[in-house]
């Protein structure tokens, strides 16, 4: 993911902010890496796959990725701190004017599993 318009301190409030939610389990895969003056490339992960925010794997089994949830709120709360911020995750684009809990089949067309469904989050 990248984020622009943003400086490092609004990334690390943000994810300050999501752990509040997920049990202080979220955590960088990759460290905000500044790729110019205000835009980071970073992922998301989990501390512990048995905790809250883990997604599913296509065979149930649990994974260090950070769920879609984990994800939208991330997002949600980087925006809340920094309404001029622009994400890109994939081929989403994602700004104050939407774009963030856009849901997609990751799976098969035979046997369809969706981001929303590829984790426990209630």
């Amino acid at each position: 993911m990248i984020a622009r318009r943003v400086s490092y301190n609004d990334l690390m409030n943000a994810l300050k902010e999501v752990n509040k939610k997920y049990d202080n389990n979220i955590i960088w895969n990759r460290e905000p890496e500044q790729i110019n003056n205000n835009a980071f490339r970073f992922t998301l992960k989990v501390k512990d796959s048995k905790k809250p925010g883990h997604r599913l794997g296509f065979t149930g089994r649990r994974l260090i990725n950070a769920c879609w949830h984990v994800h939208g709120d991330f997002f949600d709360a980087l925006l809340k701190i920094n309404q001029d911020a622009n994400i890109t995750a994939g081929t989403l684009h994602i700004n104050k004017d939407g774009g963030n809990w856009q849901d997609r089949n990751i799976g098969s067309q035979m046997q369809p599993l969706y981001y929303s469904e590829a984790c426990e989050c209630n």
